[in-house]
């Protein structure tokens, strides 16, 4: 990046000086708990409590006098927790997560005081509470929304022009400050009319060269601090618009992206690119020379009401806390905070135009009451970090309860938060207890309403989930035969008149906002399509075939005469066109393994009043390829869409046994553990694991094992969420799994996925990995499909085409930040890659090969970049090299391509071409071909950071003209 670059982004250049003794302090207290980085916190109004968010999707509570949690982790949230905030009364808190919902809890009982609000659709970046604690304003992209706190009703939608980043209520209430580092210049900052959710009548215009991160607004209501990419942070007044005194910071060493003024309006605290917070008087505007560090980055801040510490969220997943009042005691003895030690003692008097420049006089009556109701300004929420993850949702833990017996259909043994399938929304805790678990209401509507006719949507929808999402075959228990989707459909009519139009408002309703009639009908129908599945590790022999089940021959012996006598001991009577099994209790003797097996997942799916069970040994006619290609695509929504998954795990005795189970080996029990919304696995004597009903439970002994031997996290154990995303990660979860048929190596995965592949047995493992691959890409071009290191697929004339889930095996962790136009194509894959090149210091030319050599890159700030060659031999010809990022934020997105803090990159070689002057007419021995162009190096995993970028919240823009599309 050239140094006209950095001004375009980050303002004009500015001196890399340093303060040069800056006093450094560390924590004197930490706070662990979270399993990763923080993102957000927040302190009560007494100054007791804090309350934190991270990626890990957990909300903790913390007790400063002691140090410790207090009370469990509070889930909720589908992915990382963005911001919490604290009402400024104490008696609620909220939180907004990248899942674009907001959950308003209830700060002492810690429960949820509102159904989930689903405020935003993608990531909230800033929630502020009102002074008076009666609403909130959200931000997510373009819109402010302000929100009643009671009712979780929203009052109002603001639309700016530009994304947002943060908000913040005034303390009178009356106004709302935005802040964007996207915008033009006139419009980085605005202030909002509460009442009309129009822009004020003057917002400050003047001052910063780069775009706003954040803003705060003093205690009085009449100033306002600004930090923004140009690295100065400035205070202006808010009702003329200007600039008050001079600017902060200016150290190109660091820069500012969140900033907070002290509930007394003296202090003003910044979180730094460098790993710190510093602190400025508020009244001079002078830098006090407390510099508090941390030896990782600190995402997140917050003063205390009493202004006695500050607290900070780090990337180590450590809450930190730097009591101000010891250090200023320590160091200044004990002296006012406008006389701490200054970067530049001056005399320099506040603004004369102002009456009186004390804050306590100049704030408002109402604020002036009671130092509570300024807090919120000190609690402000986190800056809003960049949307990470991925992602999955927590969990909601609900105990069931019992159903009448003769409304036994109606019970539920799954816990999961109720999953609409075109809505793609979670009910609240709540109304998924009474969406599950039938009112006395309900059962009077049931009787009520039992000789009406459902209505034609339903009856269609009905029809289509039946033919088109339930298994092509199911075991009928009551007879233990084989029956098809119409006998399934016809047995569950009865059941589908129970969805009354009653019913169907009802569920409506429970759901805020209320959910759509087309949103509703499809979960109340599958709801009533009842019926479990299996899974288990297949025995080399002796399992029921689909044939055997069709002819009644269920023995497991080889010879005629354990056939002969199987038959002896059958009844087959004719009923109702079919024809029931009857099996004499002597079959016992010549039952094979397979079909005892069968038999006793048969008998707990009977114990949980099931009427039909699905197991692939018998259920699938694999002598039919339209049958057995439909099952193979369609396996992962049968589990999906199962009630229960009863899994049986032939080497387990106890919890510990899990370690060597095969079952964790083979490669399609993966999306047999991942599908199910519920689980239940017993062990080889067909004994339960745990006495839970369900097994995807959090914070169990299970999970916890669970999460050792699969490698998975529990997030996504217990709610999986099938994408063609996050593709490296769980490419590592399949990666040691064996497969029968190589191909099923690929086959296994298209469920997880979200995509579909022709079924080819015979192809190969690799041709059918690399069709995978084609698919994801043209599904989603999420670029941690092309996380991978080695030696590429043989088959394709692509050299940047994985082999197997091996080649992700040890991928370092990247964010998904932008989407690539990804093509697979006759000349390999067509890719945008930002384009870095590289220097490699060459040995004494002696002819052979070059291993291992040193590659350096001058640009950006790099220098010494380390590769991992594996043995490569590099040609001692002349040839260029560079860095292939496919890590970084499109340029659709942006003006230019953004490189975030750590990129993941390919080595590139290609021959050297002089370049001609003009088109060559004639004849010439100087021609370039596409074998002229990049190739991707077999190398291992290259991850580069770059100097330049402070944090991992900043983007470095390069010149679109690094970007190049180029045939790997």
């Amino acid at each position: 990046m050239s140094v006209s670059d950095v001004k375009q982004d980050f303002g004009p250049e500015i001196s890399m000086s340093r303060l040069p003794d800056e006093p450094k302090f560390l924590p004197s207290k930490y706070f662990s708990g979270h399993t990763d980085p923080l993102t957000c916190v927040a302190l009560f109004p007494d100054s007791k409590m804090i309350v934190t968010g991270s990626y890990d999707r957990r909300i903790r509570l913390w007790d400063v006098g002691s140090g410790q949690a207090s009370g469990e982790p509070l889930r909720g949230h589908k992915v990382s927790v963005n911001v919490v905030a604290v009402s400024p009364n104490g008696t609620m808190f909220v939180s907004g997560g990248g899942d674009g919902r907001i959950l308003i809890w209830n700060a002492t009982t810690r429960n949820l005081a509102t159904a989930p609000i689903q405020a935003h659709s993608n990531t909230i970046n800033s929630i502020s509470f009102s002074p008076d604690s009666a609403t909130i304003a959200s931000i997510a992209g373009t819109i402010i929304k302000i929100w009643d706190v009671g009712t979780a009703k929203l009052i109002m939608d603001i639309k700016s022009i530009t994304h947002e980043r943060q908000v913040a209520f005034s303390p009178e209430g009356g106004r709302i400050a935005s802040v964007s580092h996207m915008a033009p210049d006139q419009q980085m900052l605005r202030i909002w009319d509460v009442k009309t959710g129009k822009p004020a009548a003057v917002s400050p215009i003047a001052g910063h060269t780069g775009g706003l991160l954040s803003v705060a607004w003093f205690p009085n209501g009449q100033r306002l601090v600004t930090a923004s990419l140009d690295r100065t942070i400035r205070v202006w007044i808010s009702e003329t618009g200007c600039q008050e005194g001079h600017s902060l910071g200016g150290d190109a060493a660091w820069m500012a992206d969140y900033v907070v003024v002290s509930s007394d309006g003296e202090l003003i605290a910044a979180l730094c690119g460098d790993y710190s917070i510093r602190l400025w008087n508020a009244i001079t505007l002078d830098q006090i020379q407390l510099v508090l560090r941390h030896a990782e980055p600190v995402l997140c801040m917050a003063i205390s009401a009493d202004i006695r510490f500050i607290v900070g969220g780090c990337g180590d997943k450590k809450l930190c806390l730097w009591n101000i009042e010891s250090i200023t005691q320590h160091k200044h003895n004990s002296g006012p905070l406008s006389n701490l030690g200054l970067e530049n003692q001056q005399d320099s008097a506040p603004d004369s135009s102002l009456p009186d420049q004390s804050p306590m006089n100049l704030m408002y009556p109402e604020v002036q009451t009671s130092p509570e109701q300024t807090a919120s300004q000190a609690v402000i929420t986190s800056r809003g970090p960049l949307s990470l993850e991925p992602p999955t949702t927590a969990k909601e833990d609900a105990d069931p309860v019992a159903s009448p017996p003769e409304h036994s259909h109606f019970r539920k043994w799954w816990r999961q938060a109720l999953n609409f399938w075109n809505a793609g929304k979670h009910l609240s805790f709540q109304h998924r207890i009474a969406e599950i678990e039938p009112c006395s209401d309900e059962m009077k509507n049931i009787s009520t309403n039992q000789g009406q006719s459902p209505a034609q949507d339903i009856l269609d929808e009905f029809n289509r989930y039946v033919m088109n999402e339930i298994p092509i075959h199911l075991i009928y228990l009551p007879t233990m035969e084989l029956v098809g989707r119409n006998f399934v459909k016809n047995h569950f009519q009865d059941r589908i008149k129970e969805i009354t139009e009653d019913l169907v408002v009802e569920a409506q309703a429970r759901s805020v906002p209320p959910l759509t009639r087309e949103k509703v009908v499809p979960t109340l129908v599958r709801r009533k399509v009842e019926y479990g599945i299996l899974s288990h590790r297949w025995l080399d022999s002796g399992e029921p075939s689909y044939q055997e089940m069709m002819e009644r021959k269920l023995s497991g012996g080889s010879g005629p005469s354990n056939v002969e006598y199987l038959l002896s001991n059958i009844t087959s009577r004719p009923k109702a066109g079919r024809h029931t099994l009857h099996i004499s209790h002597s079959e016992n003797k010549v039952q094979s393994p397979g079909y005892k097996k069968l038999q006793k997942c048969c008998e707990e799916a009977r114990r949980l009043d099931l009427h039909f069970l699905w197991s692939d040994t018998c259920c699938i006619d694999k002598n039919s390829s339209a049958e057995l290609d439909e099952s193979i695509r369609s396996m992962f929504r049968w589990y999906r869409n199962s009630s229960i998954c009863i899994a049986y795990l032939g080497g387990t005795t106890v919890i510990e046994d899990l370690r060597l189970e095969e079952w964790f080996m083979r490669g399609w029990t993966l999306q047999e553990l991942l599908a199910p919304r519920k689980i239940k696995f017993f062990n080889k004597d067909w004994q339960q694991l745990t006495d839970q009903d369900d097994d995807k439970e959090e914070d169990t002994p299970l999970m916890t094992v669970l999460q050792e031997v699969t490698g998975i996290p529990e997030t996504e154990l217990i709610d999986f969420e099938p994408a063609p995303r996050y593709i490296d990660k769980r490419m590592t979860w399949t990666a040691q799994r064996r497969t029968t048929r190589a191909e099923d190596v690929a086959y296994s995965l298209m469920g997880m996925f979200d995509v579909s592949l022709q079924i080819a047995y015979g192809e190969g493992g690799e041709r059918a990995f690399g069709r995978l691959i084609e698919a994801i890409m043209q599904a989603g071009g999420d670029s941690s499909v092309l996380n991978w290191a080695g030696e590429p697929a043989k088959h394709h004339a692509s050299l940047a085409l994985p082999a197997s889930p091996l080649s992700f095996v040890g991928h370092p962790d990247i964010v998904t930040i932008g989407r690539l136009d990804l093509m697979l194509t006759s000349r390999g894959l067509r890719i945008p890659l930002v384009i870095v090149p590289l220097e490699m210091t060459k040995p004494e030319f002696d002819g052979r090969p070059i291993i291992n050599p040193k590659f350096y890159c001058p640009h950006h700030g790099i220098g010494e970049v380390k590769i991992d060659s594996r043995g490569y031999g590099f040609k001692p010809i002349f040839r260029q090299y560079a860095l292939g990022i496919f890590h970084y934020i499109p340029a659709e997105d942006s003006a230019n391509p953004g490189l975030p803090k750590q990129v993941a990159a390919y080595l590139l070689e290609r021959s050297e071409v002089d370049t001609q002057e003009g088109a060559p007419v004639g004849l010439s021995r100087q021609y370039r071909s596409f074998e002229d162009g990049w190739r991707r190096i077999p190398t291992g995993f290259i991850y580069v950071e770059l100097p330049g970028v402070p944090d991992f919240a900043s983007l470095w823009y390069v010149d679109r003209t690094c970007l190049e599309t180029v045939y790997l």
